[in-house]
Protein backbone atom coordinates (compact mmCIF):
# COMPACT_ATOMS: atom_id res chain seq x y z
CA UNK A 1 0.00 0.00 0.00
CA UNK A 2 2.84 2.43 0.79
CA UNK A 3 4.24 2.65 -2.79
CA UNK A 4 0.71 3.21 -4.08
CA UNK A 5 0.16 5.95 -1.52
CA UNK A 6 3.31 7.79 -2.62
CA UNK A 7 2.39 7.38 -6.28
CA UNK A 8 -1.04 8.89 -5.68
CA UNK A 9 0.48 11.80 -3.74
CA UNK A 10 2.95 12.40 -6.55
CA UNK A 11 0.18 12.50 -9.13
CA UNK A 12 -1.85 14.89 -7.00
CA UNK A 13 0.90 17.47 -6.57
CA UNK A 14 2.80 16.98 -9.82
CA UNK A 15 6.18 15.36 -10.31
CA UNK A 16 7.42 16.03 -6.78
CA UNK A 17 6.64 15.03 -3.21
CA UNK A 18 8.39 18.17 -1.95
CA UNK A 19 7.12 21.72 -1.65
CA UNK A 20 9.71 24.43 -2.13
CA UNK A 21 12.11 24.35 0.82
CA UNK A 22 15.55 25.88 1.05
CA UNK A 23 18.31 23.25 1.21
CA UNK A 24 19.55 24.65 4.54
CA UNK A 25 16.41 23.20 6.16
CA UNK A 26 17.84 19.74 5.40
CA UNK A 27 20.62 17.66 6.91
CA UNK A 28 24.11 18.63 5.69
CA UNK A 29 26.45 15.85 4.64
CA UNK A 30 29.01 15.20 7.38
CA UNK A 31 32.59 15.75 6.17
CA UNK A 32 36.07 15.47 7.58
CA UNK A 33 38.79 17.91 6.62
CA UNK A 34 42.36 17.50 5.44
CA UNK A 35 44.96 20.17 4.79
CA UNK A 36 46.09 20.90 1.21
CA UNK A 37 49.83 21.56 1.40
CA UNK A 38 51.69 23.90 -0.96
CA UNK A 39 54.83 22.19 -2.27
CA UNK A 40 58.03 24.21 -2.72
CA UNK A 41 59.79 22.96 -5.84
CA UNK A 42 62.16 25.28 -7.71
CA UNK A 43 61.87 23.17 -10.88
CA UNK A 44 58.12 23.86 -11.12
CA UNK A 45 57.22 27.51 -11.86
CA UNK A 46 53.49 27.40 -11.17
CA UNK A 47 51.55 26.38 -8.10
CA UNK A 48 52.02 22.82 -6.86
CA UNK A 49 49.90 21.38 -4.02
CA UNK A 50 49.28 17.97 -2.52
CA UNK A 51 46.76 16.16 -0.32
CA UNK A 52 48.31 13.55 1.95
CA UNK A 53 45.79 10.75 2.52
CA UNK A 54 47.98 8.46 4.60
CA UNK A 55 46.06 7.50 7.71
CA UNK A 56 42.71 8.37 6.11
CA UNK A 57 40.39 5.36 6.10
CA UNK A 58 38.90 3.83 2.96
CA UNK A 59 41.25 5.20 0.31
CA UNK A 60 43.01 3.04 -2.29
CA UNK A 61 45.50 5.89 -2.84
CA UNK A 62 47.74 7.72 -0.38
CA UNK A 63 48.52 11.02 -2.13
CA UNK A 64 46.98 13.50 -4.58
CA UNK A 65 49.09 16.17 -6.28
CA UNK A 66 47.77 19.06 -8.40
CA UNK A 67 50.23 21.00 -10.56
CA UNK A 68 49.43 24.00 -12.76
CA UNK A 69 50.55 23.65 -16.34
CA UNK A 70 52.91 26.48 -17.31
CA UNK A 71 52.59 26.18 -21.07
CA UNK A 72 48.82 25.81 -21.14
CA UNK A 73 45.95 28.23 -20.58
CA UNK A 74 44.21 27.60 -17.25
CA UNK A 75 44.96 23.89 -17.03
CA UNK A 76 46.35 21.74 -14.26
CA UNK A 77 47.25 18.09 -13.95
CA UNK A 78 46.07 15.89 -11.09
CA UNK A 79 48.31 12.98 -10.12
CA UNK A 80 47.07 10.12 -7.96
CA UNK A 81 49.71 8.16 -6.03
CA UNK A 82 49.89 4.77 -4.37
CA UNK A 83 53.13 3.71 -2.63
CA UNK A 84 55.02 6.61 -4.27
CA UNK A 85 53.93 5.55 -7.77
CA UNK A 86 51.61 7.50 -10.08
CA UNK A 87 48.57 5.28 -10.68
CA UNK A 88 46.42 7.84 -12.54
CA UNK A 89 46.85 11.21 -14.26
CA UNK A 90 44.03 13.59 -15.29
CA UNK A 91 44.35 16.95 -17.09
CA UNK A 92 41.72 19.44 -15.87
CA UNK A 93 40.59 22.85 -17.24
CA UNK A 94 41.34 25.09 -14.26
CA UNK A 95 44.20 26.67 -12.33
CA UNK A 96 44.64 26.48 -8.56
CA UNK A 97 46.03 29.95 -7.79
CA UNK A 98 43.21 30.73 -5.32
CA UNK A 99 42.73 27.22 -3.97
CA UNK A 100 41.16 27.08 -0.49
CA UNK A 101 43.80 25.13 1.49
CA UNK A 102 41.39 22.63 3.03
CA UNK A 103 39.80 19.64 1.30
CA UNK A 104 36.66 17.88 2.51
CA UNK A 105 36.29 14.11 2.63
CA UNK A 106 32.90 12.40 2.49
CA UNK A 107 31.00 9.70 0.60
CA UNK A 108 29.27 11.61 -2.20
CA UNK A 109 27.20 8.79 -3.68
CA UNK A 110 26.79 6.26 -0.83
CA UNK A 111 29.06 3.62 -2.36
CA UNK A 112 31.07 3.21 0.83
CA UNK A 113 34.23 4.80 -0.62
CA UNK A 114 35.32 8.30 0.46
CA UNK A 115 35.48 11.13 -2.09
CA UNK A 116 37.31 14.47 -1.99
CA UNK A 117 36.01 18.00 -2.52
CA UNK A 118 38.08 21.16 -3.13
CA UNK A 119 37.11 24.74 -3.91
CA UNK A 120 39.03 27.30 -5.97
CA UNK A 121 38.06 30.96 -6.21
CA UNK A 122 38.30 32.48 -9.69
CA UNK A 123 39.72 35.81 -8.46
CA UNK A 124 37.11 38.15 -9.97
CA UNK A 125 35.72 41.45 -8.67
CA UNK A 126 32.28 42.40 -7.30
CA UNK A 127 29.72 39.60 -7.58
CA UNK A 128 32.19 37.68 -9.76
CA UNK A 129 34.47 37.44 -6.73
CA UNK A 130 32.00 34.91 -5.33
CA UNK A 131 32.54 32.56 -8.27
CA UNK A 132 34.43 29.38 -7.43
CA UNK A 133 35.25 26.04 -8.96
CA UNK A 134 33.76 23.17 -7.06
CA UNK A 135 36.01 20.18 -7.68
CA UNK A 136 35.10 16.63 -6.69
CA UNK A 137 37.53 13.70 -6.91
CA UNK A 138 35.16 10.75 -6.99
CA UNK A 139 36.48 7.29 -6.18
CA UNK A 140 35.68 4.25 -8.28
CA UNK A 141 37.59 1.52 -6.47
CA UNK A 142 41.18 2.07 -7.67
CA UNK A 143 40.31 4.80 -10.23
CA UNK A 144 39.04 8.36 -9.86
CA UNK A 145 36.74 10.61 -11.84
CA UNK A 146 37.07 14.40 -11.68
CA UNK A 147 33.86 16.45 -11.59
CA UNK A 148 34.03 20.25 -11.59
CA UNK A 149 31.87 23.27 -12.36
CA UNK A 150 31.86 27.03 -11.78
CA UNK A 151 29.42 28.19 -9.16
CA UNK A 152 28.33 31.14 -7.01
CA UNK A 153 27.53 28.95 -4.03
CA UNK A 154 29.92 28.10 -1.22
CA UNK A 155 27.27 25.89 0.35
CA UNK A 156 27.81 22.39 1.64
CA UNK A 157 26.12 19.37 0.12
CA UNK A 158 22.83 18.36 1.75
CA UNK A 159 20.85 15.14 2.10
CA UNK A 160 17.38 16.45 1.41
CA UNK A 161 15.46 13.16 1.42
CA UNK A 162 17.59 11.32 3.99
CA UNK A 163 18.81 8.57 1.62
CA UNK A 164 22.51 9.20 2.32
CA UNK A 165 23.21 10.49 -1.21
CA UNK A 166 24.41 14.08 -1.42
CA UNK A 167 22.35 16.67 -3.25
CA UNK A 168 24.94 18.88 -4.98
CA UNK A 169 23.94 22.53 -5.21
CA UNK A 170 24.44 24.62 -8.33
CA UNK A 171 23.98 28.39 -8.05
CA UNK A 172 23.72 30.98 -10.82
CA UNK A 173 22.19 34.47 -11.09
CA UNK A 174 19.48 36.16 -13.11
CA UNK A 175 17.66 39.50 -13.28
CA UNK A 176 13.87 39.65 -13.26
CA UNK A 177 11.72 42.82 -13.11
CA UNK A 178 14.72 44.91 -12.09
CA UNK A 179 15.87 42.65 -9.25
CA UNK A 180 18.81 40.24 -9.08
CA UNK A 181 18.18 36.69 -7.89
CA UNK A 182 20.23 33.66 -6.96
CA UNK A 183 19.06 30.54 -8.80
CA UNK A 184 19.60 27.17 -7.11
CA UNK A 185 19.46 23.83 -8.94
CA UNK A 186 20.10 20.39 -7.44
CA UNK A 187 22.10 17.41 -8.74
CA UNK A 188 23.08 13.85 -7.79
CA UNK A 189 26.13 11.93 -8.95
CA UNK A 190 24.66 8.84 -10.65
CA UNK A 191 26.24 6.35 -13.09
CA UNK A 192 29.43 8.41 -13.45
CA UNK A 193 27.69 11.63 -14.39
CA UNK A 194 25.87 14.54 -12.80
CA UNK A 195 22.09 14.24 -13.08
CA UNK A 196 19.59 16.96 -12.32
CA UNK A 197 17.11 16.22 -9.53
CA UNK A 198 15.71 19.74 -9.35
CA UNK A 199 12.17 18.74 -10.35
CA UNK A 200 12.13 16.01 -7.71
CA UNK A 201 12.52 18.62 -4.98
CA UNK A 202 10.49 21.41 -6.61
CA UNK A 203 13.59 23.32 -7.68
CA UNK A 204 15.00 25.54 -9.11
CA UNK A 205 14.37 28.00 -6.31
CA UNK A 206 15.03 31.75 -6.48
CA UNK A 207 16.22 33.95 -3.63
CA UNK A 208 16.67 37.71 -3.82
CA UNK A 209 20.28 38.94 -3.93
CA UNK A 210 20.13 40.93 -0.72
CA UNK A 211 22.02 40.71 2.56
CA UNK A 212 18.77 40.30 4.47
CA UNK A 213 16.77 38.02 2.18
CA UNK A 214 19.26 35.90 0.24
CA UNK A 215 18.17 32.84 2.26
CA UNK A 216 14.45 33.45 1.79
CA UNK A 217 12.68 31.84 -1.17
CA UNK A 218 11.10 34.34 -3.56
CA UNK A 219 7.52 33.07 -3.65
CA UNK A 220 6.27 35.72 -6.08
CA UNK A 221 8.11 34.34 -9.15
CA UNK A 222 5.62 32.75 -11.62
CA UNK A 223 6.22 29.01 -12.05
CA UNK A 224 6.75 29.29 -15.81
CA UNK A 225 9.43 31.97 -15.30
CA UNK A 226 11.11 29.99 -12.55
CA UNK A 227 11.26 26.86 -14.68
CA UNK A 228 13.14 28.70 -17.46
CA UNK A 229 16.13 28.56 -15.09
CA UNK A 230 16.07 24.77 -14.75
CA UNK A 231 19.58 23.62 -15.72
CA UNK A 232 20.54 20.11 -16.79
CA UNK A 233 24.16 20.91 -15.80
CA UNK A 234 25.86 23.73 -13.89
CA UNK A 235 28.08 26.30 -15.60
CA UNK A 236 31.33 24.97 -17.11
CA UNK A 237 30.45 21.40 -16.19
CA UNK A 238 33.44 19.10 -16.66
CA UNK A 239 33.81 15.40 -15.96
CA UNK A 240 36.64 13.08 -16.90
Amino acid sequence: MRPLFFLICSLLIGTTLFSQTLFTKSKPIVTSKVKIETVKDSTIKNKFVQINLKGQKGFAIDMVQIIEQVARTEESVILFYKDSKVVQKILVPFWIKHLIPTAEIFDLNKDGIPDIKCRIFTGGNGTAALLNYKVFLISQQSKYRVLSFVDFSSEKEYDINGDGIAEIIGCSTTNYNGHNYWIFNLYNWVNNTLQTVSKTYDYPIWTLVDNKTNKVIAKDIPADIRMTTLRAFPNEYFVK
